[in-house]
């Protein structure tokens, strides 16, 4: 009797003990629940973010903005090649003139002078500017007959090389501006004109083939 009834009390305070700690871990499971729970979103939301940032990193620029540069180089290139092929007049525009309004007396009094003073000296005053006009017309055409016979000889010392008019300005000893090239290429196209020269390519001239 003795050993059942000690049996009997070692059931009783196991399951006491038992019943007592099941709350205690029940209270510690849930709470591990929650803390794998807030770690698994954790791990989802880190997860998802580094996906968004690889496939960031690996999309390629977009396709308008990749063009924008390409296609500002390209017209930048297009007006540099057509402002140097296009012939410009360097000669300077001149200023239209202010029309002056003469007083009634002054003009009546230059009217008189005019009328009183010699026919001579009247006639002499205007010589001047008309000598000096037409030493201007003749000198342009020296000037320009010169420089034609000099490119035409450029291009004859090199005839199997085509040249282009900046690089024949150069060898004339010009100096590399944009008034003085485009004389050179107005030359250059005066002498394809008259067969003195002929086309090698866009830009490009050499003297005519025998």
């Amino acid at each position: 009797m003795p050993s059942s009834s000690t049996a009997v009390h070692s059931i009783d305070a196991t399951t006491a003990a038992l019943q007592k700690e099941l709350p205690v871990l029940e209270r510690l499971q849930q709470d591990l629940e929650k803390e794998l729970a807030s770690v698994s979103e954790r791990v989802l939301s880190v997860r998802t973010a580094l996906a968004a940032l690889l496939a960031l990193a690996d999309t390629p620029a977009p396709r308008a903005a990749q063009e924008a540069p390409e296609s500002a180089a390209t017209e930048s290139e297009a007006a540099v090649e057509t402002s140097v092929t296009t012939p410009q007049d360097s000669s300077p525009v001149p200023a239209p003139r202010k029309p002056t309004k003469a007083r009634s007396t002054g003009g009546r009094k230059t009217a008189a002078s005019t009328k009183g003073e010699p026919k001579e000296r009247r006639t002499s005053a205007g010589k001047p500017r008309t000598a000096a006009a037409a030493q201007q017309a003749t000198t342009a055409p020296q000037e320009s007959g010169g420089l034609t016979e000099q490119v035409a000889a450029v291009l004859t010392q090199s005839p199997d090389s085509p040249m282009r008019a900046r690089d024949v300005a150069k060898a004339l000893g010009r100096d590399s501006s944009t008034g003085a090239v485009n004389t050179v290429r107005s030359t250059l196209d005066r002498l394809v004109a008259t067969s003195r020269a002929s086309r090698a390519g866009r830009g490009l001239y050499q003297a005519p083939v025998g």
